[in-house]
């Protein structure tokens, strides 16, 4: 992870690797992977709220869109970004991050390390950030 395009959250470029009369393939994540999960999130919910001290993941929306607030540990300057049908948002290790999701929304995520509740619990640590109260100055704010 020493590659300095995986130091900030930012959305991957999806590549396709090919295209014929069987179909085609979409790479979404070419990267270490130990996990890939399938998540499925409601219309409003809110979800992460939490860093991670060693980990990193993609998430490859299927359906729906995110919207995705983020932070460094040390400043309080909040980012944003629309993550929308099929695109990628990569989420680097010590980021502050969480997930808003606008409609029904269902996701592929694939971390770095495995995601049995030790593991995971073990490297997040949650902290206060998007929630119902402020969510819409947020959205105001940054969702043009």
């Amino acid at each position: 992870m020493n590659d300095s395009k995986y130091t900030v959250s930012h959305i991957v470029k999806n590549e396709h690797r090919s295209n014929d009369l069987r179909g085609s393939i979409l790479s979404i994540v070419d990267y270490n992977i130990n996990n890939v999960s399938i998540i499925s999130c409601n219309k409003g919910s809110i979800r992460s709220n939490h860093y991670h001290k060693k980990d990193y993941h993609f998430m490859y929306v299927l359906y729906g869109e995110i919207n995705y607030f983020f932070k460094n540990l040390d400043d309080q300057k909040v980012f944003f970004l629309k993550v929308k049908n099929n695109q990628t948002i990569f989420t680097p290790k010590l980021e502050i991050h969480a997930t808003h999701f606008p409609v029904d929304t269902k996701l592929i995520v694939s971390s770095g390390f495995p995601r049995d509740q030790k593991t995971y619990e073990e490297d997040t640590v949650r902290v206060h950030f998007i929630d119902k109260k402020n969510l819409k100055n947020y959205l105001s704010k940054y969702d043009n």
